[in-house]
């Protein structure tokens, strides 16, 4: 669905002003954050210049005695339910740290930086550079799809035993949010701006949310467990490395902030980034994408198989915790399209219509699509509409968190 750009430009407000209290207190901020978590008796001498992605703001503040740490903070305005994401990305490096084999920072307040580059490849990229990364990559994922839990949700620590004691708190929990919706229906008709382009645009929106609630209620889904780690930010460029012939060392990997036990389908599903790119860089028409990935997904899977024969060798994994031949069948059941639209909300459409609509229901233009839904969601189809309609013409914004409440 299209970004609100009315709310956009309220949260860059939002950023605008809390980055100007922030910059008010730096220097001394960061020097005295990355002191008091320290607790040695060694001064901060040096603060970087602030750099920020998506959802934080971070700056590197080096010690007298050359120890440097990271020094974060979750962006007001684009990062919602800072305190509980900040909490629960520590509890997951202080988790990986203790338990997997993946490369984390030490977490002190925030954590130690000690790094060169990341993982950020041309997408052109190939032969043994791109095969270096996918094989660290590959051994990531093997060692967070190693632990195991009963539950889905957040990682929580009680009594010194680790658990699921929170909620998911996923990245598109985070971005449906903030037009208050938890469901893709609720988004559709509580984002006032920019959510369709017109009457007909409308109703297919609706008809593709209603018939995906109604694939959710059909497809059989692991209930039982045991359910594994997963990380929605998982990428490439999340990777910390040394760049040194002939080999990439991974040393780190950062943001973990949306990471939690999650659905089966969506640990086994194929990897979207294997072309170091973002969905919404791919090609409006999937179908060329897929022209591009399959070829992708095919040597990424082979080095897979690799890395898994050697920790099968090594008696580190079993034979059937393979993940090569799980995710190679998502691909094939279109389980891999479903996570993905049930996990990106901005892609929900696209990948809807080219990848779910024909699998589930067949051959069939958009009034046998109707067809296929119930009264109550033709009534509410045509209450839907003229609403949408009207907040078209109003272009205004709903006001439900003041500055100081969020």
């Amino acid at each position: 669905m299209n970004w609100d750009y009315l709310a956009e430009d309220q949260s860059q407000h939002y950023f605008a002003a809390w980055l100007q209290l922030l910059m008010k207190k730096s220097p001394a901020l960061p020097l005295k954050l990355a002191k008091h978590h320290r607790r040695e008796d060694v001064d901060a001498t040096e603060v970087s210049k602030f750099s920020n992605g998506a959802y934080n703001i971070c700056c590197t503040v080096t010690f007298e005695d050359g120890f440097r740490v990271i020094v974060r903070f979750p962006i007001l305005g684009r990062s919602r339910f800072r305190t509980e994401k900040s909490r629960n990305e520590v509890l997951m490096m202080l988790y990986l740290y203790d338990n997997t084999n993946v490369p984390v920072p030490r977490v002190l307040g925030a954590g130690n930086w000690d790094l060169i580059c990341s993982l950020s490849l041309d997408p052109t990229i190939s032969g043994s550079d791109i095969e270096h990364a996918f094989r660290g990559m590959a051994h990531v994922l093997l060692e967070l799809s190693k632990p195991v839990f009963p539950y889905i949700g957040a990682i929580t620590e009680e009594s010194w035993m680790w658990k699921v004691g929170g909620r998911a708190l996923s990245l598109n929990m985070n971005e449906l949010v903030s037009e208050l919706a938890e469901r893709y229906l609720l988004h559709l008709e509580y984002q006032r701006n920019d959510a369709v382009d017109d009457e007909p645009d409308c109703r297919k929106r609706y008809i593709a949310r209603c018939l995906f609630r109604k694939i959710t209620r059909q497809i059989p889904l692991e209930e039982s467990g045991p359910f594994h780690l997963y990380c929605d930010d998982l990428r490439p460029p999340n990777v910390l490395v040394s760049d040194s012939e002939p080999n990439i060392t991974i040393n780190s990997v950062i943001d973990w902030d949306y990471t939690y036990t999650a659905p089966v389908e969506f640990t086994q599903a194929a990897p979207w980034w294997l072309l170091f790119e973002s969905p919404e860089d791919w090609e409006s028409d999937l179908n060329e994408f897929l022209l591009r990935y399959m070829p992708r997904l095919e040597f990424f899977l082979n080095i897979l198989r690799s890395c898994e024969d050697e920790q099968i060798k090594m008696h580190t994994m079993e034979e059937d915790h393979r993940l090569s031949n799980k995710m190679a069948e998502s691909m094939e059941n279109g389980n891999s399209w479903f996570c993905l639209a049930a996990r990106k909300g901005f892609m929900f459409d696209d990948i809807y219509w080219a990848f779910l609509d024909q699998r589930y229901f067949g051959e069939g233009s958009l009034e046998d699509r109707i067809s296929l839904l119930s009264q109550e969601e033709l009534e509410e189809l045509e209450r839907l509409v003229p609403l949408k309609m009207q907040q078209a013409k109003e272009n205004t914004l709903e006001e439900h968190l003041s500055y100081d409440e969020m």
